[in-house]
């Protein structure tokens, strides 16, 4: 059984600690010497070996050398499995924090340059600062973070984000640049220890309540000037590697850049807004005098106010034309941007495109009639359906179906038809008018771009039709094309993803 004895011990070694292990061996060489000496004495029985003479067996100097051989043995087995285990486990957790280190690194490589990709994104400038904040946070292990950014006019540092900070510390009271985060603000990371005791902290005894006690502040450096600061916090005395602060210090920097992109980017939003809540303004309030000065130019025109010659009627009905021809252009721009203000929040719902077909052809039958104009319809068995409003419908079929009446002379033909694909709904509008020439079809689709030929024909159009009707089109998702020759027609191909 010694074999085994050991064995057993050198296990043991391997599953439990270290002073377990000598205690077994312990148990181990007193349980097997007292064996031999009950076997010496003649208390237990001697079995015979075939491998040792009985007269070497029954020789106690034989026996108690053995013994001490085993015994050294056995100690040397255990001392040698324990350090081998404790280096080891040594290795084991080199290895775990190698890995810790490479994830960690492999964090702070994604989280700058996700950072690096919202400094060339429409991001706005809060979303920006949140996800900074939260993703230093989980990533550093820290209590909290906050950004501030610098007033110039008020030489304050007002908090922009934060997170993991109670609203009773983040409503303390301002905080002044020449008191607090002074170096920072010079340009290099600022490291407190012991925020409560530190004279640098403007507010000691509110951080100590917060259960604030480290403290590592950034400057965000623009790209003229610093803009702010970025602080973390901690709940226990920490001391940041050389390796975080360089991390940080690239963080604090990319950010700051994404900040001032941030904030070109609100302020060409809010231009772009008031821009066009001017335009609309505009519109709706010169819609309103032209409509009344409209309505008293037919007044004079059918003589209420006393006889009007042949040349002041001449000149009042341009008048009248003229005015026309603004207030298409007033309802143009209103339409299009006030389509553009709220199709983000439009209820979208499911709409019968052939339904919409039919009604359109019913509204301009009479029209197309009355000037010696054909209108039919194609439209399958199967009804396809469009996510979106009736009024985006109407206004892409209203817009194409009088463009077609408008430029198709007398005994031409128009159609309306959809069709189908395996992943697509296909409406064409075709009508056999004036067409379009090779060199002005890929300008059509442009703001206030008209053909000559379509000026001849209606001087007091402005070309705002089609640009709208390709953005309605795209924002479903769809794409809208013309195929055309000069007198011999034209045809829109509208196409809109399958529901």
């Amino acid at each position: 059984f010694l074999f085994y004895f050991l064995f057993h011990v050198v296990l043991s070694g391997v599953l439990l600690e270290r002073w377990v292990c000598f205690l077994y061996a312990t148990l181990n060489a007193v349980t097997i010497t007292a064996l031999a000496i009950m076997e010496l004495s003649g208390f237990l029985p001697h079995v015979d070996s075939v491998i040792v003479s009985q007269e070497v067996q029954g020789n106690p100097f034989f026996v108690l050398m053995l013994l001490f051989f085993f015994v050294i043995v056995l100690y040397i087995s255990i001392s040698f499995v324990s350090v081998l285990l404790k280096r080891l486990r040594e290795r084991i957790r080199q290895l775990m924090g190698l890995q810790y280190r490479a994830e960690q690194s492999n964090q702070m490589l994604q989280l700058l340059n996700e950072v690096a990709k919202n400094t060339a994104s429409t991001l706005g400038l809060k979303p920006r600062l949140d996800y900074i904040c939260s993703s230093i946070r989980e990533l550093m292990g820290v209590k909290g973070v906050a950004i501030r950014l610098l007033d110039k006019s008020t030489n304050r540092l007002e908090l922009v984000s934060a997170c993991g900070l109670s609203e009773r510390y983040i409503n303390k009271g301002p905080v002044h640049a020449d008191k607090s985060l002074a170096q920072a603000l010079k340009g290099k990371p600022h490291f407190v220890l012991e925020a409560h005791t530190d004279q640098a902290i403007q507010y000691p005894e509110e951080a100590r309540r917060e259960g604030i006690v480290s403290m590592l502040s950034f400057p965000l450096q623009g790209r003229e000037k610093v803009i702010g600061t970025l602080r973390l916090y901690t709940s226990e005395k920490r001391h940041f590697s050389q390796e975080e602060i360089d991390f940080l210090s690239a963080l604090a920097s990319q950010g700051a850049i994404s900040i001032e992109n941030a904030r070109i980017y609100d302020m060409l939003n809010r231009q772009d807004q008031a821009k066009n809540d001017f335009i609309i303004l505009m519109t709706h309030e010169l819609k309103g005098p032209l409509m009344a000065i409209q309505g008293l130019l037919e007044v004079v025109l059918k003589g209420y106010v006393g006889a009007v010659t042949q040349k002041q009627q001449e000149l009042i009905e341009r008048m009248y034309r003229r005015i026309e021809s603004v207030l298409e252009v007033s309802s143009g721009l209103l339409d299009i941007y006030q389509w553009e203000s709220r199709r983000l929040d439009g209820a979208r719902t499911s709409i019968s495109l052939n339904e919409q077909v039919k009604k359109a052809a019913e509204l301009y039958k009479e029209i197309a009639r009355e000037k010696g104009l054909t209108l039919d319809i194609e439209l399958p068995d199967i009804d396809f359906t469009l996510i979106g409003t009736e009024e985006e419908i109407e206004k892409i079929l209203n817009n194409l179906v009088t463009n077609a009446i408008k430029y198709t002379p007398r005994g031409g033909k128009i159609s309306l038809g959809v069709s189908s694909s395996d992943s697509h709904v296909v409406l064409r509008v075709k009508d056999s008018g004036i067409g379009i020439s090779s060199e002005d079809l890929p300008k059509i689709f442009g703001d206030f771009f008209r053909t000559k030929e379509a000026k001849s024909i209606d001087p007091h159009g402005r070309g705002l039709g089609l640009p709208f009707v390709k953005r309605i089109v795209e924002s479903f998702g769809g794409t809208i094309k013309v195929e055309s020759q000069k007198e011999k027609g034209t045809e829109f191909i509208l196409t809109f993803p399958r529901v």
